[in-house]
């Protein structure tokens, strides 16, 4: 057996090298760890290796078709935050840089916003409780549940000022665990 020890990076084919760099960097917080003119690509990092994406121009991005909603293959690309209180921030920075959020969920042990990049493709940004896979051993059996939104200029959904995850969470956490089937082989 294979024992890999992680994912290293992703590599984004993408119309607009410029714009693209642009939106990792200034909405995301990616900083470039090399650029290659000659060869091409964009290797950005978060900080904890050489790169965690690669992005390079598409040679004739007017051609090219976009992701579309129900095709096959990436559908996204996760981040994952250290606390419910940076999900929160998250949240307004998105907002306060033109960022579209599309939905969020409540995924029972962890909360995700959902949006795109310039190119289409679908990013989140979520936290988890700690400790969700031994909370979980038997799988968790999704109850996804659709959070409110709100525009740039209203004040933020009530479930992001709460302290998550509180006591209604964890009774749910409960719940399932008692009736979650024993997880695949």
């Amino acid at each position: 057996m294979i024992k890999l020890a992680g994912i290293g990076h992703v590599l984004l084919r993408v119309a607009d090298e410029k714009a693209t760099k642009r939106f990792y960097h200034d909405v995301l917080g990616f900083r470039v760890a090399e650029q290659d003119p000659e060869h091409g690509g964009v290797f950005m990092t978060l900080g904890d290796g050489f790169h965690t994406l690669d992005i390079i121009q598409h040679p004739a991005p007017t051609d090219a078709v976009r992701p579309e909603r129900g095709q096959l293959g990436l559908v996204h690309i996760a981040f994952k935050v250290d606390s419910y209180a940076a999900l929160r921030d998250a949240y307004s920075h998105l907002l306060a840089k033109g960022v579209e959020i599309e939905r969020a969920l409540d995924h029972v042990c962890q909360r995700s916003l959902y949006f795109t990049d310039p190119d289409g493709n679908g990013l989140e940004i979520y936290y988890e409780m700690r400790d969700a896979l031994s909370l979980f051993p038997n799988g968790r059996g999704d109850e996804d549940e659709r959070l409110p939104l709100s525009r740039p200029t209203e004040p933020l959904p009530a479930w992001l000022l709460e302290d998550w995850p509180g006591p209604a969470a964890f009774a749910k956490v409960e719940r399932l665990r008692r009736q979650a089937p024993a997880a695949a082989e």
